[in-house]
């Protein structure tokens, strides 16, 4: 009499003395649309709800969505540009996925985010899908489906998967595709020998090894690779996967989904492609600090941290509370399937922090994934595996109680309560900023600072009332419910008055700066590197950061010009008045052409002999 599979093992063997537990009842499809409807109603909040609202965030986000931009302009599939050169910092998958869209829908903001919201979107249902198939057949449908909901609904939740689920820019491309690879894995290895599941899941990681590779590199084989050999060596399973025909279709598959756009590029571009992508962009990448963004060895400790809040203090407990992974070793009966799932998850996210630490080059977006796997540990933690054969786990049950979560529930606790007060002050900080002086009385006017701070207050007092009356093992109800009402009443009405405080203003200068240009007259972005200004005034610009450059910039060939070095007539100058001023150029060569807020429009028509 067979029973239900184990990862790695076709089916258990049950001794023929044994009673089979009663197979639980089906699901009825109200039961299963309530838990799904609710899931995706919160990914619509948290990657939807308001996505084209804010215009481009300078400078990543401007300038990858403007790469394909240049993309759909020039009907050049092969080679990304940029500002008028040729642009291999990452490879094309995103600006496939923007310029299609573009295609589409047009060059929207909300067309450009299209693609990353939809990558998000995935990974939370496919996490939602692999913890449903990693139950027991003898659990109930229903238990099943919400501990997936629930796991799932915790990345769904998170600053991090949020921020970057809405933000036009290859990390969280790179961090969908490696985590369905990884998905990928899991199901097959769960579902051994299944007819459909396990050829689905090699299928997975193979395509999706192969899309992480065309959305950032080397990068997205090598991690998935590296998680999926330690996990394999760590349980002695590395002959269950070495079947040649399964790798020898896999491999194909991959380089099937590789090879064209690399083999492309390197034909179209040569040694620009190799030396520029291959060597500067990725190897060192990793080995020097590119950019100004250094980083000490811990760096990723606090954002991990940062990007996982409201669930930060849980993860620990999650990983000490009930941990039976560390016990997990070569024996592939042992132990609870649940168990050997944990255990993936915590090499998965060590493994992540490990090597982006590792890495000279620093940036927060780089350990984005790690996110699904911190989600995941802490969502199983608060909905647990019920025991062999049972149809579902009593809440009372749960073992998920003691100091760990008594702790982690007032710890966070007090951070709500500090951040709903801290929320009432927000407006005069933000009136610190020169450049948009404005910016903080809107954000009073808007009610936005009080509504926060009422929905946190309202988070950290049912989470105190949960603790006092011992109902700990429910403290995920008030950080789901709580982040829910962020995103709808917070997060979605501040996207509008963002845009019309800090990003109309320089986005109308560009469109004047095109408008009022001289055949043949430059653009010059002093100070900040606005490549917003290449998106929205459709021309290429040139970025001086001060003074400092300006003058030998006045002898220097203008982007996409070729020929000896000339001095233009008249510059266009586009920046904020103050780092203008600093220029200290003489008011008799200057003359003001527009002016947004504290964003102002020059020209500069110097003498024809000697510098500004």
């Amino acid at each position: 009499m067979s029973a239900d599979p184990r990862p790695g093992q076709g089916r258990w063997v049950v001794p023929s003395t044994a009673v089979a537990p009663p197979r639980p009842a089906p699901l009825a499809p109200l039961g299963a649309l309530l838990p799904l409807l609710t899931l995706l109603s919160l990914c619509w909040l948290a990657f939807f709800n308001g996505l084209g609202s804010l215009g481009l965030m300078d400078k990543t986000e401007a300038l990858f969505v403007e790469v394909a931009h240049q993309m759909v302009l020039r009907h050049d599939w092969v080679t990304p540009w940029w500002n008028g050169q040729t642009f291999f910092d990452y490879p094309v998958w995103g600006y496939w996925m923007v310029a299609q869209s573009f295609q589409w829908f047009g060059p929207t903001e909300w067309a450009a985010r299209l693609p990353v919201a939809l990558a998000a979107t995935a990974t939370v249902m496919a996490a939602c899908g692999l913890v449903y198939l990693w139950g027991s057949a003898q659990e109930a449908p229903r238990s099943r489906l919400i501990r997936a909901c629930v796991a799932a609904g915790v990345l769904a939740t998170t600053p991090g998967w949020i921020g970057w689920g809405r933000t036009a820019t290859t990390d969280m491309l790179l961090a969908s595709a490696i985590s369905l690879a990884l998905f990928g894995f899991l199901i097959s290895h769960r579902l051994a020998g299944h007819r459909f599941w396990e050829p689905l899941g090699r299928i997975a990681l193979a395509l999706f090894s192969g899309i992480a590779v065309l959305a950032k590199g080397p990068v997205g084989v090598l991690l998935p690779g590296l998680v999926i050999g330690v996990f394999l060596t760590w349980r002695g399973h590395w002959q269950r996967w070495a079947r040649p025909d399964h790798l020898l279709a896999m491999l194909l598959l991959f380089l099937g989904v590789v090879l064209p756009w690399y083999g492309a590029a390197t034909e179209a571009n040569g040694g620009d492609f190799l030396n520029g992508f291959l060597g500067f962009s990725n190897l060192k990448r990793f080995t020097s600090v590119l950019y100004d963004h250094p980083g000490p060895p811990w760096f990723y400790l606090p954002w991990l941290l940062l990007l996982l809040l409201p669930w930060t203090f849980f993860l620990p407990a999650a990983l000490i509370g009930r941990g039976r992974w560390w016990n997990l070793r070569r024996s592939a009966a042992a132990g609870h399937p649940g168990d050997e799932l944990q255990l993936f998850l915590v090499l998965w996210l060590g493994l992540v922090v490990a090597f982006f630490s590792a890495a000279a080059t620093k940036l927060p977006g780089y350990i984005l994934p790690a996110l699904p796997a911190a989600s995941l540990l802490v969502g199983l933690y608060w909905r647990p595996w019920p025991a062999d054969g049972q149809q579902e786990r009593p809440v009372s049950s749960w073992p998920i109680s003691g100091w760990p979560l008594s702790a982690a529930g007032w710890i966070q606790a007090a951070l709500l309560g500090g951040l709903a007060l801290a929320s009432v002050q927000a407006p005069r900080w933000a009136a610190t900023d020169p450049a948009y002086p404005n910016f903080g009385a809107a954000l009073a006017s808007s009610g936005l600072p009080l509504r926060l701070a009422a929905l946190l207050a309202a988070m950290a007092l049912a989470s105190a009332w949960l603790l006092v009356r011992g109902q700990g093992r429910l403290l995920y109800l008030p950080n789901l419910v709580g982040f829910a009402g962020l995103l709808a009443l917070v997060i979605a009405p501040l996207g509008p008055l963002l845009d019309r405080e800090r990003q109309a203003p320089p986005r109308q200068l560009a469109l004047e700066a095109r408008r009022l240009a001289r055949p043949g007259e430059p653009l010059w972005v002093v100070g900040t590197k606005r490549y917003s200004t290449l998106f929205y005034g459709g021309e290429t610009a040139r970025f001086v950061p001060g003074r400092d450059e300006l003058p030998d910039s006045l002898t220097d060939s203008q982007p996409g010009q070729e020929g000896p070095s000339q001095r233009p007539s008249s510059i266009r100058l586009l920046g904020d008045r103050r780092q203008l001023e600093r220029l200290r150029l003489p008011a008799a060569v200057v003359q003001q052409l527009a002016r947004r807020g504290e964003q102002e429009l020059w020209r500069l028509t110097p003498p024809r002999t000697g510098n500004p």
